[in-house]
């Protein structure tokens, strides 16, 4: 009969949280790094000095903007982007929020903003909510 030996057995105690942090971390990176951008992106937001190209995504459970972002004039530390879903009378019934990982330039790069929907939604707007000017870890 074979012992099973886990990597967490033979390691200090003070040492396990900071490998459950590193692999947290390595989690979140993939999932960040893994955003689907469609190459038809039939939407446009300018707004802010920023240039936002998206595509609206459903599927039953979520509607996504999905796109690419750049900021052709300046360097954009942190931007968070708003998507709204909005009834007939132009209020809004849902909304998500995300940030714009690595920051923005003239290089083009990835986001997704998710929201659920209610039902009453007759159209969807997405905005710049915050933006910040300077190279990422200013």
């Amino acid at each position: 009969m074979t012992a099973r030996v886990f990597l967490t057995n033979r390691m200090p105690r003070w040492l396990r949280p900071s490998l459950c942090v590193l692999l947290l971390g390595t989690e979140v990176w993939a999932a960040s790094a893994s955003i689907n951008v469609p190459a038809d992106l039939p939407n446009r937001t300018d707004q802010g000095g920023l240039r936002i190209r998206w595509a609206l995504v459903r599927d039953s459970a979520a509607v996504r903007a999905v796109g690419m972002a750049e900021s052709p004039n300046r360097d954009v530390s942190w931007t968070r982007l708003g998507l709204y879903g909005l009834d007939r009378s132009g209020r809004i019934v849902s909304r998500g929020e995300s940030d714009v990982e690595d920051g923005l330039d003239r290089t083009s790069r990835p986001f997704e903003v998710a929201l659920r929907p209610t039902g009453e939604e007759e159209r969807f707007e997405l905005v710049v909510l915050r933006a910040r000017e300077g190279k990422p870890g200013d």
